[in-house]
């Protein structure tokens, strides 16, 4: 019983591990980063954010990597 619950957790984390890692195409396929340093960013400058994930920024539209929703524009103030 032990064996079982130690190997699906482990198997758990691995698929989720490897979910997240795994970067996003855009449409002309290049990979998409969605980690953005916002800090760099001119004042009016727009970036795009996962309302149900905010640590996912990007410098392009596209989906969220973790729940697939699409990214909300956003303006540095």
């Amino acid at each position: 019983m032990k064996k079982t619950i130690i190997y699906s957790a482990l198997a758990f984390v691995l698929i989720t591990t490897a979910c997240q890692n795994s970067p996003a195409k855009t449409d002309n396929g290049a990979a998409q980063t969605f980690v953005l340093d916002t800090t760099s960013l001119k004042s009016g400058e727009a970036f795009y954010q996962c309302t149900m994930d905010p640590q996912v920024i990007s410098d392009k539209p596209g989906s969220c990597p973790v729940c697939h929703m699409d990214l909300t524009e956003m303006t540095k103030h």
